[in-house]
């Protein structure tokens, strides 16, 4: 059995994060994170490059069909071996599926097509069809999330329908960083809490539009499509 390789040095190199997503600045930018990122081996390289892809693809305008946000789901599922990746992809998909359906539901609009297209039967979210109308999907179990979001939405909050959704992923990718030291999934976790306040403290703001299509550019070259 191969062992986990260690980063001391690099997870030792990054500053603390924020308590709370909303709660502070990044205490580094991205150029000097990236700089860091150098000491990874090639072939976690490779999988930090994927992450910053579906980072890219994730922040994109909300204007996809729901057919084509599980496609890419399936796709990414596909071809990612890493658990952690898989986890974000995962998780991510699920909520920008559910926020879909409690917005479906609230223009008067039936289930949709895609959740027969669940792999997963066992899904929480296979289920939904058949809990159409419980204002939470009968989710509430699975993912507590979506009664906080879903008030703030009735009440016309986006912003703090927002903060629910980054609370929740902020909470998610603490506590899996908790159980990490300095290996490789420690750096993932750090990178994925780096990226939710990079986007909450950024969002609506088109100079936060431009500094992330920079980011990205710097870091994908041909891989980067700038938000519009």
């Amino acid at each position: 059995m191969i062992p986990a390789r260690s980063y001391y040095m690099l997870v030792s190199s990054l500053p603390q994060l924020p308590i709370r997503f909303d709660s502070g600045r990044l205490p580094i930018s991205w150029p000097t994170l990236r700089n860091r990122l150098r000491m990874l081996e090639p072939d976690d390289s490779e999988v930090t490059r994927q992450v910053g892809l579906y980072f890219l693809w994730d922040r994109q305008p909300l204007d996809r069909t729901d057919n084509e946000v599980i496609d890419r789901y399936l796709e990414l599922m596909r071809n990612s071996t890493n658990h952690l990746v898989r986890h974000l992809v995962r998780t991510r998909t699920e909520m920008r599926l559910i926020i879909g359906c409690i917005r479906l539901r609230a223009a008067g609009a039936g289930p949709p097509k895609w959740i027969d297209r669940i792999v997963d039967r066992d899904s929480p979210l296979s289920h939904m069809r058949k809990h159409w109308l419980d204002p939470n999907f009968n989710l509430g179990v699975h993912y507590r999330w979506v009664d906080a979001f879903r008030k703030q939405l009735d009440a016309g909050d986006m912003r703090e329908a927002q903060r629910v959704v980054f609370n929740e992923r902020w909470n998610d990718w603490t506590h899996i960083a908790e159980k990490q030291t300095f290996s490789f999934e420690a750096i993932i976790a750090y990178l994925v809490r780096w990226e939710i306040i990079d986007r909450w403290t950024s969002q609506n703001a088109d100079a936060g539009k431009a500094r992330f299509n920079k980011l990205i550019e710097e870091t994908l070259g041909d891989y980067a499509h700038p938000i519009k």
